[in-house]
């Protein structure tokens, strides 16, 4: 389970059976995670001549929300940083571009941390804590398409 502090919109996550989902919204004690406006339209009244007809347009708000105490993070894995964009020269070593900076990482067992002296400052097991990460140094909103298998 992940605490709703560690998260913001747009971080990946999954639930309890596994499915992968994007946070739009963070509630009180759920999540949504997919919303959509479904237009309803009927005709109400057929006046004379009957090409004149009124109509009515009923706007529904369809939302998917999940239980905060039902997601989970996704653990990074090499697959996943090469969907993320991270590029792997040497064995550990992980480098990720943004504009015209480049990052070096290590990941090894399941830990990314930075390239540097202070790389204890940065480990990172999970998407969700990547995205944070990279938006928080870069203003970078990382992309990520995951598929349910991919996790």
């Amino acid at each position: 389970m992940i605490h709703t502090k560690e998260l913001r919109f747009g971080n990946k996550v999954q639930t309890k059976q596994g499915e992968i989902i994007t946070i739009q919204q963070i509630l009180c004690e759920t999540i949504i995670s997919e919303s959509k406006i479904v237009v309803k339209k009927g005709s109400v009244n057929i006046t004379e001549p009957p090409d004149q007809a009124d109509f009515i347009f009923e706007l529904n708000e369809v939302i998917k929300e999940v239980e905060c105490e039902e997601i989970y993070p996704i653990a990074l894995t090499s697959g996943i940083l090469k969907k993320c964009g991270f590029r792997n020269f040497c064995r550990e070593e992980w480098i990720f571009t943004i504009d015209n900076s480049h990052i070096d990482f290590i990941f090894v067992d399941g830990v990314l941390r930075l390239r540097c002296m202070a790389e204890s400052l940065s480990n990172i097991r999970y998407v969700h804590q990547l995205q944070n990460f990279l938006f928080t140094i870069g203003d970078f909103e990382l992309e990520v398409e995951l598929a349910e298998d991919a996790a």
